[in-house]
């Protein structure tokens, strides 16, 4: 952005430059009266060429902006994507713990009817 700002502020410079030069060949130009009406003409044509390159830097200025936006834009959207899938990972993992924690408990349960039935086979027996 910064380097767009002063190339910005450079082509201003320039314009201003070259409008003062203009400027000047116009004033020099319509002291002799036979060449007056051909500075009219070139001076009108200058301020269409003038016009133009406003047009041309607004138009650069706009598309500029609209891409910077897009960039914010895309970067936001990314950043949403990211937090989603961080997100979704955790509840991913938790899910994992929970379902470890119950096969743990599965295989708790099964162990002491194993020596519940054990015993009861030993009571038997004996």
């Amino acid at each position: 952005e910064k380097e767009e700002k002063r190339k910005h502020k450079q082509e201003q410079k320039e314009e201003k430059r070259k409008q003062r030069q203009e400027q000047g060949r116009d004033s020099s130009s319509s002291s002799s009266s036979s060449s007056s009406s051909d500075s009219s003409e070139a001076k009108s044509s200058d301020d269409e060429e003038i016009k133009q390159q406003k047009l041309k830097r607004k138009q650069i200025r706009i598309e500029r902006k609209e891409i910077r936006i897009t960039k914010k834009q895309q970067k936001e959207e990314k950043k949403k994507q990211q937090e989603i899938e961080k997100h979704q990972h955790k509840l991913e993992k938790e899910e994992k713990r929970k379902q470890k924690q119950l096969e743990k408990e599965e295989k708790r349960k099964h162990k002491q009817e194993q020596k519940e039935e054990k015993r009861k086979q030993r009571q038997e027996q004996g």
